[in-house]
């Protein structure tokens, strides 16, 4: 018995949103068809390619196997459907993931962008730490995001796009700076994103550079509610320059100039390695764009 394209479609529907039920809905089909499609993928194949976790449906040891060829297969004649249908459209879901920074600054121009050249393709965003997203990615919950020093894990893509400027940052109720050192603030409350963030190590690393350990760390699952609290004098904290514009214009933050400097935060465009969807094309050539016309990142 011969599997179908048909087949492979259902497969991997419910295989990137967890559900049959999901599934029917993305391909507009009902859910016994789905059920249906998959029990006769099985049967040709010989073996099962689920397991079930809780509720989801998940891709076992054959279906990740499987997944890899039918991801290729599919991104093949989505590129022979752009290319030789009769309006040559991008089309479908794509689920991309942005760390907050990237998010608040970025996703208004790129989804702009992305509605006037691709309006049949539709995005679902994630916004989350850096190291939560990648991880989505690896399982294949997310097909594209924008992380800040992702690791560089087997079978992913990483696209270096640029530096994220940050600097220590504080109210000047403080009386800091305007250079400041690991021994002078110490004792002082700060707020951060939780460990294994890539800003709280690069914080934590930075004061034991001249060997000694801060004291009243808080942390805050927010950027932006950093920056409010930044700016009402609860804390201190290290903050992207591009969030904290207007707070300084208006005379509400200070920047620190920090003797040794802070690490720098890379941040990156991550996909996996075997996904060529033209999707992922369209919005990595729309993100360049918008880099182009916003200043969020220092070139590497």
């Amino acid at each position: 018995m011969r599997f179908t394209l048909a087949q492979l479609e259902a497969f991997y529907w419910v295989v990137r949103l967890g559900s049959v039920q999901e599934a029917a809905r993305q391909l507009n089909v009902a859910q016994p068809t789905i059920s249906l499609r998959i029990r006769d993928l099985e049967t040709a194949i010989g073996t099962k390619v689920f397991q079930r976790v809780g509720r989801t449906l998940r891709a076992n040891h054959t279906g990740e196997a499987l997944l890899v060829h039918t991801r290729g297969i599919l991104n093949e004649v989505s590129r022979i459907r752009e290319r030789l249908g009769s309006d040559g459209e991008i089309s479908g879901v794509l689920r991309v993931g942005a760390a907050e920074t990237f998010a608040l600054v970025c996703l208004p121009s790129l989804l702009k962008i992305l509605r006037e050249l691709h309006p049949l393709l539709r995005i679902e965003l994630s916004v989350s730490a850096s190291f939560e997203l990648e991880e989505e990615i690896r399982n294949h919950r997310l097909d594209l995001a924008f992380l800040v020093d992702p690791l560089n894990s087997p079978g992913l893509r990483l696209i270096p796009l640029g530096v994220q400027k940050s600097t220590w940052a504080a109210s000047p109720d403080w009386g800091l700076g305007p250079v400041i050192r690991p021994a002078d603030i110490r004792h002082l409350p700060i707020l951060t994103n939780a460990f294994p963030s890539a800003i709280n190590g690069r914080i934590i690393d930075w004061f034991r550079t001249d060997g000694v350990e801060p004291t009243n760390i808080d942390v805050c699952t927010s950027v932006m509610v950093i920056v409010h609290l930044v700016a009402a004098g609860v804390a201190i904290g290290v903050l992207p320059e591009k969030l904290i514009e207007a707070q300084h214009a208006e005379g509400r933050i200070c920047h620190l100039e920090s003797r040794p400097a802070m690490g720098e935060a890379k941040v990156f465009a991550v996909y996996r390695r075997d996904d060529t969807s033209p999707a992922v094309d369209a919005v990595m050539r729309a993100t360049y764009q918008v880099l182009s016309e916003i200043n969020l990142l220092r070139p590497l």
